[in-house]
């Protein structure tokens, strides 16, 4: 018997511990955000984003695009390199993912299937990802 069947409320514990986390932190981010006062619309401004969808990001939580760093993997493309090469495109992807309203599916499905490409019919960066794939001449 694994400790998972033995006690499965430990496993419900730790997720219900890491929710709790992370929406301590994206409570703290919005409250730093709103700190910053009138300075949200310049701040906002600055790095191409609307206050309202600065405040939306920040809301979501430090956590928001996991599924995008867990698709990068899959499709074998170097996050750390994409941040160094091309901080733009990078940010773009964030931001999608961050906001996107398939979450849950996205990870069940990657979780279920992670070599299946029917996460392309729903993700809004799948044309994007597409062309960073090694195959498409992107450097990795």
């Amino acid at each position: 018997m694994t400790s998972s069947t033995a006690y499965p409320w430990t496993l419900a514990s730790t997720g219900i511990a890491a929710w709790w986390r992370n929406m301590r932190a994206a409570r703290a981010s919005l409250g730093e955000l709103e700190q910053c006062g009138k300075d949200v619309t310049r701040i906002a401004r600055d790095i191409g984003l609307a206050p309202s969808e600065l405040r939306n990001i920040a809301r979501k939580g430090p956590d928001a695009a996991d599924q995008l760093r867990l698709r990068l993997e899959a499709l074998h493309l170097d996050r750390a390199a994409m941040q160094r090469d091309e901080p733009l495109i990078m940010r773009d992807l964030e931001r999608v993912c961050t906001q996107c309203g398939s979450k849950r599916r996205c990870t069940r499905d990657f979780v279920r299937f992670p070599d299946d490409t029917g996460w392309r019919e729903y993700c809004p960066n799948a044309t994007t990802l597409d062309a960073l794939k090694p195959e498409s001449g992107f450097p990795t």
